[in-house]
């Protein structure tokens, strides 16, 4: 027994190893471009938070209740470290990203044999997508070696049923939740295999259950107590909240073109595109997309949801659950498509095949106890992030980053399965080379396997290849003055500004001459314009006749290829 745990403890050392140098190999070789969108947003909120400032991030007024704060927090405690909060991210990415092979590893062992559970670590070591995310800024990445790490504490619990195992289910799914509300799904799904999958009695059942349950809810408080400072409503998360009032603004706004030709409140809509379904769902350059995200009335207030605080749009809103049925309604009908062409058809995140290897590993031969409640629980896991795609009326390729682990699980058996497929076959048919075990079981599944790896290294690379030239204009802006300033720029601006030490600020969905007192009312300091890119007709006629204003002075265009960017500085009056 002690030499087997001896092998066991050095195995997961050496995939340990592998992971950190085949990851760190990566970031050295292929190096960094800009922060990404959503990591700027995460960085500020930590710098923020070491400041004093509160939970406040870049893109929108006042306190952020759209992320949890698990990510930011542990970020803040890394730039300790770092003494930078781009590199602190990165760092925490990192570590748990290196960390991601082992849960997998148990998972796979546990549901199989511990030979399956190498391979599904090897892949998990090798795959680009989990490679590259593991330093980029995102936190599906850490979120991921957290909800694989609870899925490995919940396989375990329901064969060893405990009210301790069970504390350590809503002990570690409550960290997933601080990373990522959807964990809360998960963690409801592993609740009712609590209640009906494990042995005992009704009242023991009861008390693991509330075991798990009750710290998971301790967990939650930080969020919890955040939203209700700031909204007065007692909520686990706010991004339904945002999510849902944002999809009932859209579905009104495209309401009213189809009837008026003409947005709520009396907005004429800038853009005459109308709301297109297509590969990322609901496209942000509709009317009904720009004006539900991006208005402001004519005296300036925001009225779209991300020019407004978070706290505001939350308290005012008032979704009844005819209106949620209505949008979850409209978002199934028209994203379906789109979703399944994600889980099945995405040709950069997985090989066409991988999915099919998947499901041979699944279901290849009959489930029989005890691993049958293990691998449902396995199997249904995943179906909660699905899920909660519908909820928003976008898409995005990142949404499905979360499946990739599940399924290289299960292709890990469906590796075995060809290999012991093969060897049958080519016996039973005289082909005595192919049928030699290391030819059919090793070289054959093997090949497989590294197409697996080598098939999305270019495409995955080309995802994660943040722009350099946009992070040298936010540094040059950065280099022009001695204090913050606040830089008006589209929604996927956040890296440059975050490079500039600024503040960002989104250009509003209205006419020209509203857009130009707009500037003074958001006190903005820089505007940059990308070519390339539309948003209204006063922001082509910007990049096209320059901005009709004395105050707006032309300071640097960037030197890439395309010209794309375009700096103004804005002199406000005073």
């Amino acid at each position: 027994m002690i030499n087997r745990n001896h092998r066991s403890w050095g195995l997961l050392t050496l995939i340990i190893i592998a992971s950190f140098t085949v990851r760190v190999a990566a970031l050295a070789y292929w190096q960094t471009g800009a922060i990404d969108n959503e990591g700027a947003e995460y960085a500020r909120i930590a710098e923020n938070l070491r400041n004093g400032i509160g939970f406040v991030g870049i893109a929108m007024p006042g306190t952020e209740l759209l992320f949890n704060p698990l990510f930011p927090a542990l970020t803040a405690a890394a730039s300790f470290v770092t003494h930078d909060y781009e590199w602190a991210a990165r760092v925490v990415s990192l570590l748990l990203g290196g960390l991601l092979p082992l849960p997998v590893f148990g998972i796979a062992s546990r549901l199989f044999s511990r030979r399956i559970g190498l391979v599904a670590a090897l892949l998990t070591v090798l795959h680009p997508l989990l490679v590259m995310l593991s330093f980029a800024t995102y936190s599906e990445g850490p979120y991921i070696t957290l909800l694989l790490s609870a899925t490995y504490v919940v396989v375990r619990a329901l064969n060893h049923s405990s009210t301790g195992a069970w504390l350590l289910v809503g002990s570690v799914f409550g960290l997933a939740y601080l990373l990522r509300a959807e964990a809360a799904a998960a963690f409801l799904i592993a609740v009712m295999f609590a209640l009906t999958a494990t042995k005992g009695g009704a009242t023991v059942k009861c008390k693991r259950a509330a075991a798990a349950i009750g710290i998971f809810l301790v967990l939650t408080l930080p969020e919890v107590i955040l939203i209700y400072r700031s909204t007065g409503k007692v909520m686990l998360e706010g991004k339904s909240t945002l999510f849902f009032e944002l999809g009932t603004r859209i579905l009104s706004a495209e309401k009213s073109l189809k009837v008026h030709r003409q947005l709520p409140d009396g907005h004429e809509p800038y853009s005459a595109q109308t709301a297109v379904w297509g590969r990322e769902g609901l496209i942000w350059k509709s009317a009904a997309y720009n004006w539900a995200h991006f208005a402001v009335d004519t005296h300036l207030r925001g009225t779209g949801t991300t020019m407004r605080t978070n706290a505001e749009v939350i308290r005012e809103a008032r979704i009844t659950l005819k209106e949620s049925f209505r949008v979850v309604k409209e978002a199934v009908r028209h994203k379906a498509l789109v979703v399944f062409k994600n889980l099945f058809g995405n040709s950069w995140l997985w090989p066409p095949f991988l999915p099919a290897l998947a499901l041979l590993g699944t279901l290849r031969r009959p489930w029989r106890r005890p691993q049958a409640s293990s691998r449902l629980f396995v199997m249904l896991v995943p179906v909660a992030p699905i899920a909660a795609t519908f909820s928003a009326f976008w898409d995005a390729d990142r949404y499905y980053f979360v499946l990739l682990p599940f399924l290289l699980i299960w292709a890990s058996n469906g590796l075995i399965e060809v290999g012991l497929w093969t060897k049958a076959s080519s016996a039973a048919v005289g082909w005595r080379l192919v049928a030699r075990p290391v030819v059919s079981k090793c070289i054959i599944p093997g090949l497989i396997g590294l197409s697996i790896i080598i098939y999305p290294v270019k495409l995955a690379r080309g995802y994660f290849t943040a722009s350099r030239i946009e992070k040298d204009v936010g540094l040059w802006i950065k280099r022009q003055q001695d204090h913050p300033v606040r830089i008006m720029d589209l929604a996927y601006g956040l890296p440059l500004a975050f490079h500039a030490n600024a503040q960002h600020v989104q250009f509003p969905y209205c006419d020209g001459d509203l857009a130009l007192r707009f500037l003074d009312s958001a006190e903005v300091d820089y505007l940059i314009l990308r070519r390339g890119d539309d948003f209204t007709q006063y922001y082509e006629d910007w990049l096209t006749r320059g901005i009709p204003d004395r105050r707006a002075e032309l300071l640097h265009v960037s030197p890439d290829v395309d010209n794309k960017y375009v700096v103004y500085r804005w002199r406000r009056p005073g």
